[in-house]
């Protein structure tokens, strides 16, 4: 049977997928934070499927949350850093 959590699931993990592959082409994204998305869509399907709804939403909502966070800030490595220190390097060539 397939349920909304199917298709929110698969929705937000194809459009993370795609949005890791179109910066991993141009960029060195971390790996990290799209991989937490992805088990967190697999983890709320599973709940999803076996009965837990509010936890199965309370994950996807968590995760689309994360996806937002990937989509504004694209290089989580340097949030924290300020670019005018001297001890970070920058790619001004």
């Amino acid at each position: 049977m397939i349920t909304v959590f199917d298709f929110y699931a698969l929705a937000l993990l194809i459009v993370s997928m795609t949005l890791f592959v179109r910066r991993y082409m141009t960029q060195n994204p971390p790996v990290y934070p799209y991989l937490i998305i992805a088990v967190t869509c697999l983890v709320a399907n599973w709940l999803g499927e076996s009965g837990g709804g509010v936890f199965a939403l309370s994950l996807l909502v968590a995760a689309s949350f994360s996806f937002l966070g990937c989509l504004l800030y694209p290089s989580w490595r340097n949030m924290g850093q300020n670019p005018n220190d001297p001890g970070v390097e920058t790619d001004n060539k």
